[in-house]
């Protein structure tokens, strides 16, 4: 199967963490009947959020690899768009169960069915019920507004995440995978904007793109 990000570019780690993160702010409300229910209360407070971020890649050391920033939008239920703005220009759309990568440099763009994601960890948070979401995680509050979760199954991609809010907002996530490297994400949440609609999620490939299926639909 091809990948649904191209070689070369440091997507593996944006997909990685931009599927976790799809998982989580499309939890169900209905997860907070397992777990920790003040974390899944919060991820379930809002319908819509946008705004711009900042991604660093860090190695075991805690030396600086990468660093990429651009923009998000979340729009209930199912509604996502990641697009990166430097140092290259990328961008990740999720909505009816489609995802489109389009690298904007390379004139290129992967349509992928959500179902068939392998970042299996994450696109489970979209659908398990909360007993199999217990099993799967260890939620550990750190404080009010600060929440370590710990998978308990070997098919997670990650050891820890951390997850930490400010006036309601989710604005941070750091991701420690198995190779010991951190990816920290800052979010800048935008509460001056039009309303989203479903329509701000369509992707049509422009003319003279390279368009993939990396999966049947």
């Amino acid at each position: 199967m091809k990948e649904f990000v191209y070689p070369g570019r440091g997507c593996r780690r944006v997909s990685l963490l931009v599927l976790f993160w799809i998982g989580l702010i499309f939890a169900p409300a209905t997860l907070g009947q397992g777990g920790n229910d003040a974390l899944w209360e919060k991820l379930s407070a809002f319908d819509q959020t946008q705004g711009k971020f900042l991604q660093e890649l860090y190695s075991e050391e805690g030396e600086l690899l990468e660093r990429s920033t651009g923009q998000y939008a979340v729009l209930k239920p199912g509604f996502f768009r990641w697009e990166i703005e430097y140092p290259d220009r990328q961008r990740i759309l999720v909505g009816n169960d489609v995802i489109w990568h389009y690298d904007i440099d390379l004139a290129t763009a992967t349509q992928r069915a959500v179902r068939s994601a392998d970042e299996f960890f994450a696109l489970d948070l979209l659908t398990s019920d909360s007993a199999s979401l217990k099993e799967r995680f260890e939620v550990q509050a750190l404080t009010d507004n600060r929440y370590r979760l710990l998978p308990t199954y070997p098919q997670a991609g990650f050891v820890a995440v951390e997850l930490g809010w400010r006036d309601g907002m989710l604005v941070a996530m750091d991701i420690r995978d198995r190779s010991n490297q951190q990816i920290r994400l800052s979010l800048t949440p935008e509460s001056d904007t039009e309303a989203l609609a479903p329509a701000d999620f369509s992707f049509v490939p422009p003319e003279g793109v390279d368009v993939f299926t990396d999966s049947p639909l």
